[in-house]
């Protein structure tokens, strides 16, 4: 069994404008673990632990969907917050909504029925993990990026990828196992 989660990359050019945007607020605090720069994405499904012997079903189904769609744009547009029981547990940077993001979404759900996996039940809300809070950070700092208004950060969606993830005492290790080019 290995963990599984299908992502869209984000070109480095916007990625540098997001960790500027941080930095100006934040400085360089050593008690804060931010996800590395090589580990942000926006996660379109979650598969979780899958069998060893579908990963070349999977390529090919996400293949399959990749190549129906065009390059379409998306926005990154304000920092924000999951919360559980009123405390902050992970800082994101989000996206205006996007119904060609959306609808590719839910083909993707489609599309993996077929392999066992149910569909989401939450609405899918595309962002990017910044941060996971642990403890010992200091919040209300943190809390200021909230407050961000963020400059135009746009970019057109051009890559998918299949990565497996990797539960580690450091924190988790990504490897991709195959991406797939959205294509004019």
């Amino acid at each position: 069994m290995i963990r599984l989660f299908v992502a869209l990359e984000i070109p480095e050019e916007v990625l540098s404008v997001v960790l500027s945007e941080r930095d100006k607020v934040i400085g360089y605090e050593n008690n804060i673990r931010w996800e590395p720069k090589e580990k942000l994405h926006i996660t379109l499904k979650f598969l979780g632990d899958t069998k060893d012997s579908l990963v070349e079903q999977i390529c090919y189904g996400l293949e399959t969907g990749v190549k129906k769609i065009k390059p379409f744009r998306l926005e990154l547009n304000k920092f924000g917050v999951f919360r559980r029981g009123g405390d902050p547990k992970i800082l994101w940077i989000g996206m205006k909504e996007s119904k060609l993001l959306s609808n590719f979404v839910d083909e993707i759900e489609e599309s993996f029925c077929k392999f066992g996996y149910t569909k989401e039940k939450r609405k899918f809300k595309p962002h990017v993990t910044l941060l996971r809070f642990r403890g010992g950070e200091n919040t209300e700092k943190i809390l200021k990026l909230l407050e961000v208004n963020l400059p135009s950060l746009s970019f057109y969606a051009k890559k998918v990828s299949l990565f497996k993830s990797e539960l580690r005492q450091s924190g988790s290790v990504y490897t991709e196992l195959k991406s797939f080019q959205i294509e004019n």
